[in-house]
């Protein structure tokens, strides 16, 4: 790759198989290297890290130490220098987000040989993510990464896949399984990322992350490169960026001017040398003599220049800060958003019907007996309730066969169950006792069969529900803050003033809210339409930076100063007391020895490279100093200008 005019260009690529999986991986690529370096004749010193996700580790977030290890190994094997590594879940991400320029929403699927993961987007943030090993089925997968979210929430009808190969059957295996209502609101459809998509994408991460416009990424054919300055592993780019010196040898560039001066001077000395007994041979030469004077003059005064930076002695310095609104202006804006979220339902409501059928209810007693309507009739453990009224005669004595036998007074009713179910579904032949009545003056028995118990659990609404909602809505509110509030330009009108939210101090409330269903309502869903009230309390970051700069001054020895570019601050705590706001902080800075940049100019004008760096170790104690000399001129390339407005200089620390 190759950093050119604020674009990221892709100069060559190559693709190959390992030899012997990772076994020979140092020598596989080393091979690689030599091949892209003859194609495009530039030396290659500084790597870039692409990874699938389960090179990671779920805990520490880290790259997993045999993993690391063996890039560590490749890195110093081959000599390079290592810039970093990116997750390819970021360039898919990437990828879709400025092709659609909208915050994505769908299950990202990133497939290698042995593992598969599983990244879940809802509006451009991540709301789940798994890494688990790659069976034949991926079906099968899937449903084992799904299950664990099953009921929290739907996931979005949108699956994209990608790998560095075509996934046709991955992609149709999952068109045309049967998915879960559960799972999906409606079945989802599926995406795949193309290669050079995914090159697209990872190499706009890259870009944004170097600091270059992801928007301007080119395409070409092998060229000439120049080399690119990195940033180390796990750390930020912006902040890790060194000058460096140059690796890559170039042939020396005359420069135009002096050559022009040196043709003209050609060009006069020819015609003098004609111009018969005017001049003589003597004025000619002293004549050239001068005009290169001249011209060595001008090209010293214009374009001999110097880039110097130095690497001084630093220290680091801590302290923490308590400070209020008084030290600090806290900004509050008052914003309304309206908001609309749904979730699936967690209530639960059994529904069904009685069972249904008759009795015949025995009176033995020597008197009348009335059982009224609502009277509960027990079998078992099942109560029935009496329909109507149900009025017995009396029992009455017999004679059948000669003896005398006591005939009970009966009646016949309607039941029905005291409960819904089957379980009330009771064959014929029950007796039936009720209350604390003894079952020798009365009961009864069904002569047929009861029927029409049913029952089934259906979700419903619960209370808890819409309270979920509404928090889950709250923190859409808050994480949407940041684009309410406005970024107000300074007065020259290019630049915006940079304001950080106090997250902690965010309030939410209420002003209207609106569910499309009700607790104990019969629902799979609820939806929330809301309007939502944000309180966002802000401040300024470089004036909080100029107050903890000036109270960081107690802190400096002597002779240093402290690097404002480095100075660097987590807020540890915010609370509101009363109107004031109050702000706790942990701050970092770095020092470095302050030295006189004139003096420095001076004391290195016009004298070489070697002893440059005698000259600055010995009266300004200076740890290491890159040197870049323009033009590349054979006795001007290692000599510093005669000019001081011709050399610039920086201050770093190693």
């Amino acid at each position: 790759m190759k950093s050119e005019n604020s674009n990221l260009i892709l100069l060559d690529q190559e693709k190959f198989a390992y030899s012997n999986g990772w076994e020979h991986l140092t020598e596989d690529i080393d091979e690689i290297i030599l091949k892209l370096e003859q194609r495009t004749k530039v030396q290659v010193h500084e790597t870039i890290f692409f990874i699938y996700s389960h090179f990671i580790d779920e805990k520490t977030k880290e790259i997993k130490k045999p993993f690391l290890a063996k890039i560590k190994e490749l890195v110093k094997n081959l000599n390079l220098k290592a810039l970093g590594y990116i997750e390819c879940y970021e360039a898919v991400l990437h990828y879709l987000e400025k092709k659609e320029e909208l915050p994505l929403t769908g299950v990202l699927v990133e497939l290698d040989k042995a593992n598969l993961s599983v990244f879940i987007y809802k509006r451009g943030e991540l709301a789940y993510s798994k890494v688990l090993a790659h069976t034949d089925n991926l079906i099968d997968d899937l449903l084992t990464c799904f299950s664990e979210i099953k009921g929290k929430f739907l996931l979005p009808s949108r699956i994209i896949l990608y790998d560095s190969k075509d996934m046709d059957n991955e992609s149709t295996e999952i068109v045309t399984y049967r998915w879960s209502e559960e799972l999906f609101v409606q079945l989802p459809r599926v995406e795949v990322i193309k290669e050079h998509e995914l090159i697209q994408g990872l190499l706009g991460v890259f870009a944004e992350q170097f600091g270059k416009q992801a928007t301007n990424i080119e395409f070409k054919e092998t060229r000439p490169r120049s080399e690119i300055l990195g940033f180390v592993i796990g750390g930020d780019v912006a902040e890790a960026r060194k000058p460096a010196l140059t690796t890559e040898v170039q042939p020396p560039v005359s420069n135009p001017v002096f050559i022009s001066i040196k043709n003209l001077i050609r060009d006069m000395s020819e015609k003098l040398t004609r111009l018969p007994k005017l001049f003589s041979k003597r004025w000619t030469v002293a004549l050239g003599l001068i005009l290169i004077g001249v011209g060595l003059l001008l090209n010293e005064y214009f374009f001999h220049k110097a880039e110097l930076t130095l690497f001084l002695p630093a220290q680091t310095i801590k302290k923490e800060f308590e400070l209020s609104s008084a030290d600090l202006k806290i900004k509050i804006d008052e914003k309304i958003v309206n908001l609309t979220d749904s979730k699936p339902t967690t209530g639960k409501k059994e529904i069904g019907e009685k069972a249904r059928g008759s009795i015949t209810v025995h009176n033995f007693d020597d008197k009348e007996k009335t059982f009224v309507k609502g009277t509960i009739f027990e079998t078992g453990n099942l109560k029935f309730v009496l329909d109507q009224d149900v009025k017995l005669a009396s029992a009455s004595v017999v004679t059948i066969n000669g003896g005398l036998v006591k005939q009970p007074g009966k009646a016949k009713s309607s039941v029905t169950a005291e409960v819904i179910g089957p379980q009330s579904n009771i064959s014929s032949g029950k007796q039936f006792k009720t209350g604390d009545f003894p079952v020798s003056l009365y009961f009864a028995i069904n002569e047929n069969s009861f029927a029409g118990g049913t029952k089934k659990d259906v979700k419903t609404v619960a209370k808890k529900d819409l309270d979920d909602l509404k928090k889950t809505v709250q923190e859409l509110a808050k994480k949407q803050k940041s684009d309410k509030i406005d970024q107000t330009p300074t007065q020259s009108g290019q630049e915006k003033i940079d304001k950080k939210i106090l997250e902690q101090l965010t309030e939410t409330s209420f002003t209207e809210e609106k569910f499309d269903k009700e607790v104990g309502e019969e629902s799979d869903t609820i939806k929330l339409d809301a309007k939502i009230e944000l309180k966002i309390y802000s401040y300024q970051e470089d004036e909080l930076k100029k107050f903890l700069a000036n109270n960081l001054a107690d802190q400096l020895e002597k002779g240093f100063v402290l690097q404002k570019d480095k100075l660097t601050y987590k807020l540890e705590e915010a609370e509101k007391n009363d109107s004031e706001v109050l702000l706790k902080m942990a701050v970092n800075g770095q020092t470095i020895k302050d030295i006189p940049n004139n003096e420095v100019i001076k004391l290195v004008r016009g004298v070489n490279r070697e002893a440059v760096e005698k000259l600055l170790k010995n009266k300004f104690k200076v740890e290491g100093f890159n040197l870049e000399i323009e033009p590349k001129i054979i006795f001007l390339q290692n000599r510093m200008p005669f000019f001081g407005k011709n050399i610039s200089l920086k201050i770093s620390s190693l």
